[in-house]
């Protein structure tokens, strides 16, 4: 290989590619006469020579950011690395550049095989890098600060700075040192990176508030008070360390060893034109923990990595914004040390231990290589995959020099394709095995040129329009699908083959943005274009279904129109035994998922995510029969039942899989656990369809043995089990709440765990279970359903007395199911009190107040079928019965009481069932208003005139029943009208309201010359007052009674 400035000819002009000019090549152009130019001139742009290096020039950009990417992610990581790939990519002078000098060490294996990723870095042994020594198994020549030394491990990683010192003692500074004598640079911002030691103590909390209470405030306040002008600003300084605004907080995620760390930090920030402000901050990890130890659930790196982004916020601010001068730090390390200083004068006044934190699972090898880690040896299982190091000759680059790329075993041929195109040669000796890695998805270009080798160049072209999408991506996910669809439909005309996997490129990289959403309809397009061209390999196809699955790209409808593609394809059969292989891939991957993830900063717990329409699509697609028992079948099921899926399942869903929920009961003794709390959804909300999933439910618990287990079990009776069959029960009313009885085995079931029950010495809430909307009415309340109460008192299940008197809503349940179940009901005592307390309605007993009507009486047709039932009519009966009693003794209350009684007959009359109540009814039109009137003035005179004076001489203490006629029939007939009319409205707008008959008033107005006049002399103001009050009431009486009267005609 030649020198690294070879000039090729390209017209009259010459051209190279210096590689060795910046951190990514530049292409150089000079007239024919040696004359260097500063830019390749216009007229050359279109030259083959160009285009051919300019690729290779944005290749080699590429692959010297992914060298630098990759050592600063092992860095900030301190992620093991196998030391056959430093040995391998150290000819690539890009891979050599991101690793100069960087200090690694050793990863300690511990106990177990250092294969496996366990342990850590020991930084004991740690050395800046400076070469390999030579030969195929050459050690990693590293120089420490005890010497120069060899590595010979098999395993090394790039620890994080803080980890050279992690309790800062100066030796980080001795490092820095060495690293000067050493000429002072590093590929990657490692030795010299802003590092912040982690606190062994908290500050002390706040105090308490003025009123005692504690406070909820235990952010970091290091950095509190820091002001901005520009929130566009402001985001961008957020945005540089990968955070992200969401309303007034800015939220960092940070990675480490398979985990997510996250950090929230508060603001005043109103949008992008307003100023900001930076408050405290925190660490999720480190939330609500004081005292020693506060912050260890925080790993160091994590640790340092988060201040040090918070710390150049606090340096970017506006100056003489924020905090009143002197109040703010005045750089961000000043800051650092006073919480520093805080958090050991806490440490030092006997700060008291913090609690636990919350365990995180063990980096083991996994979650490593998904970190990005390299481990040594052959792959350990499914997930992993080879990892080879492939080199690549080139005239631009110096003897001994290639470009080396860590490639998966699988891809090497079409990375080779594109090397090829670029004009790099591959290395006769093949690829070099370097350890293992995850199985990730391939990246465009190695897609496309494994399956289109011919077409590399064509897919090179696409590079450009797929990196304005990423960059656009970031802030405007909608319009950057929208722009790349457009572009990819007119740059893949002439090669439509390419049109799919660029589309699917451009969904990758707008959902590895954030916005699946933006994503999904790239991905239908990208199928759309499939379909066109023909020819489909469903293999790949089901990898890239499996992998948008992933990136939650593809939703459950989606896989469904994929099954529905392949069965036009093939078959219906086929289409189903694929969808089955996708959904188990799916649900596998689900149950793999943590519960919770850290995502923007915060810890947010992961909904069940496996769609519904699973169990439904499998089932239909089986010809609605039932599902065999077979692996498939059963593990699906399974992952199901505990994802989430069969939640809102019918009882037909259910039946289809009843073979494989019988197997997997069988292998699984946690499944009837699950089952306990999964019941059926109802196709529909009625109560046929209520009961029909119900019977269909308790058949096929009885057909599984289930039945028997839910309800107590063969072993004898004890508190636990008849209390777990109690909640199961309420559980099934709950779901079934409204069902029509008779239900095809319930009542046997209620009767066993009846039985349980009362062995058991356990008693039931005689409501629990048993209301539901479903039963409400025009009446208030929810309703109750009495048919199941009269089941429980009929198997004689031990119930409480119910609780608050028992609101029964008897009158909603006559309203929706009939009578069917109150005569048990009133039986007891306790409920009869209640369902009597219902048909009893009140007056205000005030003079003044009109009075309303009772919540039977627009309703007749639930009167008739009250009358009707001969227990609920002895009932009403005796509520007649009081208030007749009351009319008859007469007295200052006599008024009220015939008020009571009519407001309770009226029902019936108004329903034509008077005749179930006729002496009620008679009693109450037959009392006479004069008679009422004059009893009425002359005992109220008595017991409320004249401060209690009975003997004070008062007109009213005279008057007479004469009197009281003579009163009511020299009353002016309009005046009886509008006294009339304010009772006499109809049913639905009758409401009692105040009228007030206080002198001067209009009532007062209209009567009281009519009272002066008929009655004898009232000396004392408050009988004035009253009497006008007994005079309307009375009136009001009088018009009630006419009302009657007419309809019983």
């Amino acid at each position: 290989m030649g020198p690294s400035t070879a000039w090729r000819a390209a017209g009259d002009h010459e051209l190279t590619l210096d590689v060795r000019s910046g951190p990514e090549p530049v292409l150089r152009c000079r007239t024919a006469g040696g004359r260097e130019l500063k830019k390749v001139p216009p007229a050359l742009k279109a030259d083959p020579l160009v285009q051919e290096l300019t690729a290779l020039a944005e290749w080699i950009g590429d692959h010297a950011g992914q060298a630098l990417t990759s050592v600063e992610r092992w860095m900030t990581q301190s992620l093991p690395v196998s030391a056959a790939l430093i040995r391998q990519v150290w000819p690539d002078p890009y891979w050599r550049r991101a690793l100069h000098h960087a200090v690694i060490a050793p990863y300690d294996g511990g106990a177990g095989a250092p294969a496996d990723g366990q342990g850590g870095p020991d930084v004991r042994r740690a050395g800046m890098l400076t070469g390999i020594a030579a030969g195929p198994d050459g050690p990693l020549l590293v120089t420490g600060l005890d010497g120069e030394h060899e590595l010979h491990d098999t395993l090394v990683a790039v620890p994080h700075p803080v980890l050279l010192d992690p309790r800062g003692t100066g030796r980080l500074g001795r490092w820095r040192g060495l690293l000067d004598a050493w000429g002072g640079k590093q590929g990657i911002e490692q030795l010299h990176r802003a590092v912040y030691v982690r606190p062994d103590c908290s500050p002390a909390p706040p105090p308490p508030t003025a009123g005692g209470t504690g406070t909820t405030r235990d952010g970091i306040t290091a950095f509190h008070g820091a002001a901005y002008e520009s929130g566009a600003r402001f985001e961008r300084l957020v945005a540089r360390f990968g955070g992200r605004i969401a309303g007034e907080r800015a939220h960092f995620t940070f990675p480490h060893r398979g985990s997510t760390y996250g950090m929230v930090a508060d603001l005043r920030h109103q949008g992008p034109a307003a100023p900001v402000s930076l408050y405290d901050f925190r660490f999720a990890d480190g939330r609500g923990r004081h005292g020693s130890g506060a912050y260890d659930a925080v790993p160091r790196p994590v640790w340092s990595e988060g201040i040090r982004a918070l710390a150049a916020l606090h340096d970017e601010r506006e100056p003489g914004e924020g905090r009143p001068l002197g109040a703010l730090p005045a750089d961000s390390s000043s800051g650092y040390q006073s919480f520093l200083v805080d958090c050991a004068a806490y440490a030092a006044a006997g700060a008291p231990q913090a609690d636990s934190p919350r365990p995180r699972p063990p980096a083991d090898a996994r979650r490593l290589l998904d970190a990005g880690a390299v481990l040594a040896g052959e792959p350990a299982g499914p997930g992993e995959e080879p990892l080879t190091a492939r080199r690549y000759g080139s005239p631009l680059l110096e003897d001994g020099e290639w470009f080396v790329r860590p490639v998966a075993a699988r891809a090497v041929a079409a990375q080779d394709a594109v090397a090829r195109t670029l004009g790099l040669e591959p290395d006769a000796g093949g690829a070099t095995p370097i350890g293992r890695t995850s199985v990730r998805p391939l990246d465009f270009l190695t897609r496309v040129c494994g399956l289109h080798p011919g077409l590399a160049r064509q897919a090179m072209a696409l590079l450009a329009p797929l990196r304005t999408c990423a960059t656009t991506a970031r802030t405007k996910p909608g319009r950057a699908a929208t722009q790349l669809r457009a572009n990819l439909v007119k740059l893949t005309a002439a090669h439509p083959e390419l049109l799919p996997h660029a589309l699917d490129e451009g969904a990758r990289i707008v959902a590895a943005a954030g916005s699946v959403a933006m994503a999904r309809p790239l991905y239908t397009q990208a199928r759309a274009a499939q379909k066109r061209l023909g020819g489909i390999d469903e293999s790949a196809l089901r990898e890239t279904v499996s992998e948008f699955g992933v990136l939650g790209v593809v939703d459950a409808k989606l896989l469904g129109q994929h099954r529905d593609d392949i069965a036009a394809r093939s078959s219906a059969g086929e289409a189903h035994e694929e969808h089955r292989r996708l959904v188990l891939a799916w649900c596998r991957r689900q149950s793999g998922l943590p519960g919770a993830l850290v995502q923007d900063g915060m810890t947010h717990t992961r909904p069940r995510g496996l769609p519904a329409s699973f169990a439904v699509d499998l089932a239909q697609g089986a010809g609605g029969g039932p599902l065999p028992a077979d692996d498939t079948n059963t593990e699906i099921f399974h992952l199901l039942l505990r994802g989430g899926g069969l939640e809102k399942a019918t009882a037909p869903v259910w039946e289809a899989w009843a073979a494989p929920l019988e197997r997997d009961l069988s292998e699984h003794p946690d499944t009837a656990r699950h089952l306990r709390t999964r019941l059926p959804e109802p196709r529909g909300t009625s109560a046929a369809a209520k009961t029909a999933a119900a019977e269909a439910w308790l058949a096929l618990l009885a057909r599984t043995g289930l039945l028997e287990l839910f309800t107590g079990g063969p072993e004898a009776a004890s508190a636990e089990s008849a209390r777990a069959a109690n909640d199961w029960l309420t559980l099934f009313l709950r779901r079934y709440a409204g069902l029509r009885l008779p239900a095809a085995g319930l009542e046997p079931v209620v009767a066993s765990i009846a039985a349980r029950m009362r062995e058991a010495g356990e008693r039931r809430d005689p409501l629990l279970g048993l209301q539901s909307d479903t039963l409400a009415g025009d009446f208030a309340g929810v309703g109750v359903d009495l048919g199941l109460l009269a089941l429980m008192k009929r198997v004689d299940m031990p119930m409480d007395e119910p609780a608050g008197g028992g609101r029964l809503r008897a009158l909603q349940w006559i309203q929706r199911r009939g009578t069917d179940g109150v005569e048990p009901v009133l039986a007891d005592p306790a409920f009869r009190e209640a369902i009597r307390a219902e048909l009893t309605a009140g007056v205000r007993g005030s003079l003044g107040y009109t009075v309303t009507r009772h919540h039977l009486t627009p309703f007749p047709k639930v009167t008739r079928k009250v009358a009707a039932l001969g227990a609920l009519r002895e009932l009403m009966a005796g509520i007649l019965d009081e208030r007749a009693l009351r009319v008859a003794a007469g007295g200052e209350d006599r008024l009220f009481a015939l008020q009571d009684l009519l407001l309770h007959v009226e029902p019936f009359v108004v329903a034509g069932a008077a005749k179930h109540f006729d002496a009620h009814v008679r009693q109450a039109l037959a009392v006479e208003p004069a008679d009422l009137l004059a009893d009425t003035l002359h005992a109220g005179c008595l017991a409320h005139g004249h401060d209690g004076d009975r003997t004070a001489p008062c007109g009213l203490r005279e008057v007479t029943a004469d009197h009281a006629r003579d009163l009511l029939e020299s009353t002016d007939p309009d005046v009886r009208h509008r006294h009339a009319q304010v009772f006499a409205v109809e049913l639905a707008t009758r409401r009692s309201r105040y009228l007030d008959h206080r002198e001067g008033t209009a009532f007062a107005q209209d009567l009281l010359p009519v009272i002066e006049k008929s009655l004898p002399h009232i000396a004392d103001g408050s009988c004035r007052s009253r009497a006008l009050g007994l005079v309307q009431g009375v009136l009001w009486c009088e018009a009630w009674q006419t009302t009657l009267r007419r309809s019983l005609r």
